[in-house]
């Protein structure tokens, strides 16, 4: 478990960190070597899943020995989809982080949710959405893992 305390926001237990694949986490299917390690690493202290319509059919191959949950989500509808995801883990101990127009509706739903702009870019939903927007995937896993750049960020 994470936990920070947000000045205006209060104590926040993070018990799970919800990633889109595609253009958050892989580039055209692939993972690269260094991210799935940081995702092994961060699973350590929280519960780490991967969110993916798969449309590479590479996430098996991609992340199947390492440990860390898949969940597969279908078209139409991913959007949702992904946003129900959220509330069954629960929104207000999960961290939701993508970068698609069909990651809008589960960034909004966490508790915090973190945009990622990289090479594909970032949809102005997510953005919009988004309690925390960075650049570079490689990011995140520095911002998870030192939680007062989030308190920086988001204090009131």
């Amino acid at each position: 478990m994470i936990e920070f305390d947000i000045p205006g926001r209060g104590l926040i237990k993070i018990k799970n960190i919800v990633f889109d694949v595609n253009g958050t986490v892989a580039m055209n299917g692939r993972i690269d070597y260094m991210i799935k390690k940081k995702l092994v690493l961060l699973s350590q202290k929280a519960e780490v899943f991967l969110l993916t319509a798969d449309t590479y059919g590479t996430i098996e191959k991609e992340m199947g020995k390492t440990g860390i949950k898949i969940h597969k989500i279908s078209s139409p509808g991913e959007a949702e989809e992904k946003e129900d995801f959220i509330k069954q883990l629960g929104g207000k101990q999960t961290i939701a982080i993508g970068n698609g127009a069909n990651d809008s509706l589960m960034l909004k739903r966490a508790v915090i949710g973190i945009c990622v702009i990289d090479k594909e870019g970032a949809a102005s939903s997510a953005v919009s959405n988004a309690d925390i927007v960075i650049y570079g995937k490689e990011t995140v896993f520095d911002l998870l893992g030192n939680p007062k750049r989030i308190i920086a960020t988001l204090r009131l």
